[in-house]
């Protein structure tokens, strides 16, 4: 079973954002974590040979950004949806960049996305396996991913094998 390593996380994660939307990454040191009433988050599901979930969660304000950079408009005039739509599908790309690190066969599905206040997220069973953070211009960007209890257990296997 393949571990996936903090920094293949980061290489799929910076490619799409400096490639995608022109916006370069930085190491979360400095930065501000998105303000709980403000905050974003998307995440696609992997089935198959690795079974868990990918989780992007970052500030409004960065969303708005990145979906502006996204669709080419001013951020001021882009709507929720809109912002939904792209912070899903950075979810999704980022989830099949990370489908790409695992053993086949797998299948992604389509991103979920939740905002609001002081909302909290987790996925029951679940057991996180890689946490990397970023900052595009002191606003943080959290990337999660997480192994339902199989996966991870067979991961850890491998590892010491």
């Amino acid at each position: 079973m393949t571990q996936l390593k903090d920094n293949d996380l980061r290489e799929v994660f910076q490619t799409i954002w400096s490639i995608t939307l022109g916006l370069d990454l930085l190491g979360p040191a400095g930065s501000i974590p998105p303000p709980p009433d403000e905050t974003l988050c998307a995440c696609v599901h992997l089935t198959g040979a690795w079974t868990g979930l990918v989780t992007v969660s970052l500030s409004q304000g960065l969303a708005r950004r990145a979906a502006s950079a996204m669709f080419d408009q001013p951020a001021a005039e882009l709507s929720v949806a809109e912002l939904h739509d792209a912070i899903g599908e950075i979810a999704n790309m980022t989830g099949g960049g990370v489908k790409a690190l695992l053993p086949a066969p797998s299948q992604l599905s389509m991103p979920s996305v939740v905002s609001g206040s002081n909302f909290s997220f987790s996925a029951p069973g679940g057991l996180v396996v890689n946490d990397v953070a970023f900052q595009v211009g002191g606003s943080q960007i959290r990337l999660i991913v997480t192994a339902n209890r199989e996966s991870a257990a067979m991961a850890s296997l491998a590892q010491v094998g």
